[in-house]
């Protein structure tokens, strides 16, 4: 992972605000590690909340995913976090447990022991989005394909940010109305999600 220039292309996409953050993830895929099941993935979140937390969170999930003899993929959120949505749901969701475990179920102990997990995960929820990007999935595809629809895409809308992928390509743009866009390439387009930055902790 070449955290400098990775560092200087995040740099130029995220839009920090004061309620805005974004969430790193590092994550094991199950098709890459046998080991593992689609259930029991390890995924490790960090919130960076300014430009100058980046690097330094960046190394910290390279430096915990290396105790593991695993294949780890470092993403980021594509959509800023709105980190007000997220405490509100966060409160909600203890709330719940609350009374869940004053009814006597005893197996929702464990999330209040793992409560920073469970906000990022919380943070990193749909519902806690503070924009809306669009996420070309492009699976099997070669680069001068990827071109041609990024291309296409151009006329479209802006066209914010475009990463190789271990299956293929990831394309970022401003929302527009995608029914306007007819092309001959298969996607798949997501409005929230995470982009693929790189491996890590090899």
């Amino acid at each position: 992972m070449n955290i400098e220039n990775l560092k200087s292309e995040l740099e130029d996409y995220c839009d920090f605000g004061e309620d805005e953050v974004y969430v790193l993830m590092a994550i094991v895929r199950a098709k890459e590690n046998e080991e593992f099941s689609n259930n029991s993935e390890p995924v490790i979140r960090e919130v960076v909340e300014d430009f100058g937390q980046l690097e330094r969170k960046m190394e910290q999930l390279d430096h915990a995913v290396s105790r593991f003899d695993s294949d780890f993929r470092l993403y980021i959120s594509a959509n800023a976090r709105d980190v007000m949505k997220g405490f509100f749901r966060f409160r909600s969701d203890t709330d719940n447990w609350l009374e869940m475990r004053l009814n006597g179920n005893k197996d929702v102990n464990k999330k209040f022991k793992r409560l920073d997990s469970e906000f990022k995960s919380v943070l990193q929820s749909d519902k806690c989005k503070a924009e809306t990007n669009f996420i070309f999935d492009l699976d099997n595809i070669e680069k001068g394909q990827m071109e041609e629809l990024k291309a296409e895409l151009g006329e479209h809308t802006s066209v914010r940010w475009a990463r190789e992928t271990p299956n293929g390509y990831h394309i970022v743009t401003r929302p527009f109305n995608y029914n306007e866009l007819d092309s001959g390439i298969d996607y798949e387009l997501k409005t929230d999600g995470m982009i693929f930055l790189s491996y890590i902790g090899r």
